[in-house]
């Protein structure tokens, strides 16, 4: 349930949004758009800390340098619900809105709004809701402002040699019918006739950027020097996401606490207090230190101890997250380590149980070539905890990311927990490494490397391959894309609710080969099964094999398998919506890093399971002869 904050006015809106879309996609600056309106997402200072629950994830924790996570509040029902519940702050935004009837703009402020009510235009008889601006502005710093649209229509050339003073004017948004594009839409000052259109509106970057979010006041001080862009609101450049997530693997310890609970409850009790604690530093860091102790009971070495636990300035975690080698690749690593083992775990949040090709007694030449490839683990439930650790804009830079929590240093993020079931295949290393050594496997993913090298998705993707690009990253990553589209079918999940998640990382000591496809969801029973059973060796068997089939053609080849490069950053080979694509819900990359040749072979190369497709063709050729 958003709330529409500033200056610690509350409006309540009765507005549903999912516990989990709090974190993605619509997390803390990203636009949520409902029943016509606009709002974005405050950052967590705003949240109400009282009504969030905690969620546990130590090893996530440690990672990324933070004290905890906070899942959203969530509402029990529509019927039962208190409609003036604390709930996410949502702010509005933009803020400048338009009358579709009489085309004039207004500039909403918060003390307009009432609750349960949308803006609507006061001068027209029956007062149609006014529908938000169509462009705002954002720099490369995180930023976004509204577009000063009193500037723009002032810009250019004017009617009157005395334009009207600024909040004097009175603008309308208006469209010319006998023009198309943004020629036809034009901002008009109804004070001094001053009229501009939008033509260049897009491709002008001599506005400077106000160096503030939506959520902040407009009396904050400007310190940002960048030139800001003008993009449509949902322009894909407007919001990147910086999310992590982790499975929940009991064979990781958890830290001890570094105070006793007791005494970390009355220390988080007085939250605004300690909160000013975490953001300030000096002296003024010392003095607010000294009241939180008086007022808490607490001594002091307790409270130095859990503000370093909770900015993350310990020595089991990094002091930024943004300067450590790669929190996503550490994580996976816990998780290789876990699912690769051949031992059956039955832990409360992690249960598996790994299969053995040998119990099948009579097998095909296909299922000798498959048992030669990967073994099976089925994960009959997994827990997964999903945080955003913050965003950026213009481009995915790990560099101008802004923070979720509002601040360098956050004591706390917000996550929430899902429960679900999936299926984890293992494969041989040994016929791995052969592959790669391919000279044809070679030279196609070198100029993969090479395009990802000069890819602006540069920094989030090397969480995803580690520090260099190997063959099996794109070959498995292809595997998997078919493996959720062929278990689409036969599971009863759709392909939006199977996630992905690839390890084939290098290290030091040997390299990660498998993948884990599963599904999740919020409730605490996780969910049916279906994709668990689909993990025994005989259906499984067959939905390989079928996968296969799909891989080896699509319906827009040989464009699609002779094209070459494709797709954002030329990161694609062999890959399109007809056959490999997924929605970007399911897949870590983005849909990128896909090439069906390196899987089932073509082009001069020879794929991984090349071998299997033969072996299954000849057989089908055998049983339509009637020799088998």
């Amino acid at each position: 349930m958003p709330d529409l904050r500033e200056g610690g006015l509350v409006v309540n809106r009765k507005l549903r949004v999912r516990q989990a879309q709090t974190i993605v996609p619509f997390g803390v600056g990203s636009i949520l758009e409902t029943q016509g309106e606009a709002f974005v997402a405050a950052d967590v200072t705003q949240w109400p800390q009282a009504s969030c629950s905690p969620v546990e994830s130590p090893r996530l924790a440690r990672r990324l340098g933070v004290g905890r996570f906070l899942a959203p509040p969530t509402a029990k029902n529509d019927f039962f619900d208190n409609d003036r519940s604390a709930g996410v702050p949502y702010v509005r935004f933009p803020a400048w809105l338009f009358c579709g009837a009489c085309r004039r703009m207004v500039r909403w402020g918060v003390f307009q709004e009432e609750p349960d009510k949308a803006p609507r235009c006061q001068a027209c008889p029956r007062g149609p809701v006014l529908a938000p601006m169509r462009f705002v502005r954002i720099c490369s710093r995180g930023h976004m402002d509204d577009v000063d649209w009193y500037w723009w229509a002032h810009s250019g050339p004017s009617t009157s040699e005395e334009p009207c003073r600024r909040g004097k004017g009175q603008l309308s948004f208006l469209v010319d019918e006998a023009s198309t594009g943004l020629e036809a839409l034009s901002v008009r000052c109804r004070g001094c006739g001053a009229n501009r259109n939008l033509l260049n509106l897009l491709h002008s970057r001599s506005t400077p950027c106000s160096g503030r979010h939506p959520w902040q006041r407009h009396t904050r001080e400007n310190t940002c020097q960048e030139r800001a862009w003008v993009v449509p609101r949902n322009a894909g450049n407007l919001y990147y996401p910086v999310t992590f997530s982790a499975l929940d693997i009991p064979a990781v310890e958890d830290p001890t606490p570094p105070v006793a609970l007791e005494v970390m409850d009355r220390i988080h009790a007085q939250n605004h207090l300690w909160q000013a604690v975490l953001t300030s530093d000096g002296s003024t860091r010392d003095t607010l230190i000294d009241t939180l102790c008086q007022v808490s009971d607490v001594n002091r070495e307790d409270a130095l101890a859990l503000m370093a636990h909770e900015t993350g300035q310990t020595d089991s975690a990094p002091n930024d997250p943004k300067e450590s080698p790669s929190p996503a690749v550490e994580l996976s690593w816990d998780e290789w380590h876990a699912l690769n083992g051949r031992t059956r775990i039955n832990e409360k949040h992690l249960v598996t149980r790994p299969l053995s090709w040998m119990a099948e007694t009579r097998r095909t030449d296909t299922q000798e070539h498959l048992s030669s490839r990967f073994t099976v683990t089925v994960v009959d439930r997994l827990r997964e905890v999903r945080t955003l650790l913050g965003f950026s804009r213009v481009s995915p830079s790990s560099q101008s990311m802004v923070s979720a929590a509002g601040g360098p240093r956050p004591s706390w993020l917000p996550a929430v927990e899902v429960f679900g079931e999936g299926i984890f295949l293992s494969f041989d290393e040994e016929r791995l490494s052969a592959w790669e050594n391919d000279p044809g496997v070679r030279a196609r993913v070198q100029d993969l490397s090479q395009d990802l090298d000069r890819a602006f998705q540069q920094d989030r993707l090397r969480g995803m391959t580690g520090e260099r690009l190997l063959p099996r990253m794109p070959m498995l990553h292809t595997f998997a894309h078919l493996l959720i589209r062929q278990l689409a079918f036969e599971s009863g999940y759709g392909i939006a609710s199977l996630r992905e998640r690839i390890y084939a990382r290098p290290g030091d000591r040997g390299h990660q080969a498998g993948v884990l496809v599963y599904t999740s969801a919020g409730d605490t029973e996780g969910t049916l099964g279906g994709l668990a059973a689909q993990g025994s060796l005989i259906p499984l068997t067959e939905t390989v094999l079928r996968l296969l089939e799909t891989g080896s053609w699509c319906s827009t080849d040989p464009l699609c398998s002779e094209h070459g490069a494709r797709g954002f950053g030329n990161l694609n080979r062999a890959a399109c919506h007809a056959c490999v694509l997924l929605p970007e819900t399911s897949c870590e990359t983005g849909n990128t890093l896909l090439d069906r040749v390196l899987l089932v072979g073509g082009a001069g190369v020879r794929g991984f399971f090349q071998p299997v497709v033969e072996s299954a063709l000849d057989r089908a050729a055998r049983v339509a002869l009637r020799e088998e």
